[in-house]
């Protein structure tokens, strides 16, 4: 079996079929010949290249105990067609991994419990797939979904081609502002992108039955260059009041520096700044244990403009046995926040930075 050729509905159907047999085996009559005292499933389903022929359609079915069930189950199997042959560098942005309309759009990222043998779940954005047949018989739901190959082609050229225009006005921009910081946004604006286009490169080859691309060329490697020195073109100074713990200061120190930016000692070498606020409260709520409710903000500011960025913000509560120990607990957790939550909030910050 061939991916890029070939209906994936004969490997994932026997897969589906095993699974179901097991099942059936063990809830039904285990000494029973097949198929007793059990209704047929749809020929379709038995047979999807009989009905939607290989080299027009990339197909996948699936069963499952509602409609809704198989149908998941079904897109799931339809995106292991890419799978197979596309690794992503990176988790992209949803903002920029979600296409924009230009044909059907089926998200196939569900966070739904899919109550069958093979439970496929996929990050992957299919376009122009949809539900083909979808049956119930006895208590089971049969569902095959697919796209036809080549009016997705053409949808995924009119994608690929609609991105690659605003990755090219993304990278305009950058060269025609003054401000550091907004250059950095752009660029990474258009490295998120590009990798997204990237993908639907792949897939677009994966559709028309030929195998993934590896020498098409791409604008990712270019662009991670430029963001690099972008950043490197933004120094970051990390300042905190008295009170704040020296090891949350250091952490957003370390947390910008992984993230790609340089940081230095000097206010007036610097292009952003980043503000740390840290308070920890205590609260009366048991009388075995100490517990607090710490606060941790960090103000991003545009040095060059004087404009504040945004502000990041979290807060949660700690409990322990002892007052030393809740308190570490407490640092411990807003150090965590800052690897994690602080980091993302970043890449959204400068995501979120436009023209204006």
């Amino acid at each position: 079996m061939h991916f890029a050729r070939r209906s994936i509905g004969t490997t994932l159907w026997l897969a589906l079929v095993l699974g179901g047999i097991l099942g059936w085996g063990i809830t039904g009559c285990a000494g029973g010949a097949a198929g007793q005292g059990e209704a047929a499933p749809p020929d379709w389903f038995l047979n999807p290249s009989d009905v939607y022929n290989d080299e027009t359609y990339l197909t996948a079915v699936a069963s499952g105990p509602s409609a809704e069930a198989a149908q998941n189950q079904a897109f799931g199997n339809l995106a292991r067609v890419f799978e197979a042959d596309v690794t992503a560098s990176q988790a992209l942005k949803d903002e920029y991994q979600e296409v924009k309309e230009g044909g059907t759009v089926t998200g196939t990222q569900r966070d739904t419990r899919l109550l069958t043998q093979a439970d496929v779940r996929s990050d992957q954005t299919l376009l122009n797939a949809e539900v083909f047949e979808q049956q119930k018989v006895g208590e089971t739901f049969y569902a095959l979904v697919g796209m036809e190959r080549r009016e997705t082609r053409r949808i995924y050229d009119q994608e690929i081609a609609a991105n690659r225009r605003t990755i090219d006005d993304y990278r305009a921009a950058a060269q025609e502002t003054e401000n550091p910081i907004t250059r950095l946004a752009f660029l990474q604006k258009a490295l998120v992108l590009a990798k997204a286009n990237e993908r639907l490169v792949t897939q677009r080859s994966i559709v028309a039955g030929g195998a993934a691309p590896r020498t098409e060329s791409s604008p990712v490697t270019a662009l991670e260059t430029a963001v690099r020195t972008a950043q490197e073109q933004c120094p970051v100074v990390v300042r905190a009041d008295a009170t704040t713990p020296s090891s949350i200061v250091d952490q957003v120190g370390a947390a910008l520096q992984t993230a790609g930016f340089r940081v230095v000692d000097r206010a007036g070498d610097a292009i952003l700044g980043a503000r740390v606020t840290y308070d920890e409260q205590p609260t009366l709520e048991s009388r075995e244990e100490e517990f607090l409710r710490w606060t941790l903000a960090i103000e991003l500011t545009d040095r060059t403009s004087r404009q504040t960025l945004e502000t990041f913000t979290t807060e949660q509560r700690a409990g322990a046995l002892s007052p030393s120990a809740v308190q570490r607990q407490a640092r411990s957790r807003a150090r965590r926040a800052i690897e994690t939550e602080f980091v993302a909030f970043l890449d959204r910050t400068l995501l979120g930075i436009d023209r204006s």
